[in-house]
C-alpha cells in the first residue's frame, strides 16, 4: 500500500483507537463499538476499510459472531524539516526464536519453570526496548546533521544561482539525481525552457551529467 493511502487511513481518529485497541488483542465488533462509543454501522465502515486496506483481517467465531485482529506488522514514518518531506513504510520482519527459545517460551505444566520463563522474556524485552530507544536517538541525530548540511547546500546553491529558474534546478537534483525529462516535469516547465538554463549550470562544472542504469542522470557530484 502507498504511504499516501495509509496516511489517508490513519488520519481519522476513530480508526486509530481501533488500531490501537487491536494491537492489545482481537476484538469482536460488539466490544470495539462499547470501547469507542460509535454505532455498529460506523463501527463496521472503519473495519471493512482497514480490512481492505489489509491491515486487519476478520474472522467468525460461534453464532456468526465476527472478531477482528491485525494481521500486519509495518512502520510508518513521516519526516518534515525546513528543507524535506519524506514519508516512508517498511514491513517489519518477525524473527523467528530458535528452537532453544521455542522450547523455554512454551507453556509448561511446572508453574514455577512457567514463572520463570515469563520473567526471563520480560526482561529481554526490555532490553530489545532499549536498544530500539538508542536506534531511534541516533536516527535523530543523523537526520539533525542531514538538515544542517542541507541548509549549507542550499546557501551555496543562492550563492552560485544566476536566476530563479537555475535555482530551481540545482534545489531539485540536491535532493535527488534525475534526467532532464524527468526534472522539467518535477519543476513543471517544458524541456526547451530547462535546457538552456540545465546547459549553462553544466558549461560552468556546477551540475554534472552521469550514466546510471541506462539514463543520464543531472546531479551536483
Amino acid at each position: 500500500m502507498k504511504s499516501s493511502e495509509l496516511l489517508d487511513i490513519l488520519g481519522n481518529a476513530n480508526r486509530r483507537k481501533i488500531l490501537q485497541l487491536l494491537a492489545s488483542r482481537p476484538y469482536f465488533v460488539s466490544e470495539l463499538t462499547d470501547r469507542i462509543g460509535l454505532g455498529p454501522k460506523a463501527v463496521l465502515g472503519h473495519l471493512d476499510l482497514l480490512e481492505q486496506s489489509g491491515l486487519i483481517q476478520g474472522k467468525t467465531r460461534g453464532q456468526r459472531r465476527k472478531y477482528y485482529n491485525i494481521i500486519e506488522n509495518f512502520k510508518l514514518e513521516v519526516i518534515v524539516s525546513p528543507y524535506s518531506y519524506t514519508v516512508e513504510t517498511s514491513t517489519v520482519t518477525q524473527h523467528h526464536s530458535t528452537k532453544q527459545g521455542q522450547e523455554q517460551s512454551k507453556p509448561h505444566s511446572n508453574e514455577s519453570i512457567s514463572i520463570a520463563n515469563l520473567k526471563m522474556l520480560n526482561r529481554h524485552l526490555f532490553e530489545l526496548e532499549s536498544k530500539s530507544r538508542l536506534l531511534s536517538k541516533a536516527q535523530l541525530e543523523i537526520e539533525g546533521e542531514m538538515t544542517d548540511v542541507m541548509a549549507r547546500c542550499i546557501e551555496w546553491i543562492y550563492e552560485l544561482a544566476q536566476n530563479g529558474t537555475e535555482t530551481e534546478i540545482m534545489l531539485s537534483v540536491l535532493k535527488k539525481p534525475q534526467d532532464r525529462r524527468s526534472l522539467s516535469m518535477d519543476l513543471g516547465l517544458p524541456e526547451y525552457y530547462t535546457e538552456e538554463h540545465i546547459q549553462s549550470l553544466l558549461d560552468r562544472n556546477i551540475l554534472n551529467e552521469k550514466k546510471h542504469d541506462n539514463k543520464q542522470l543531472l546531479c551536483l557530484i
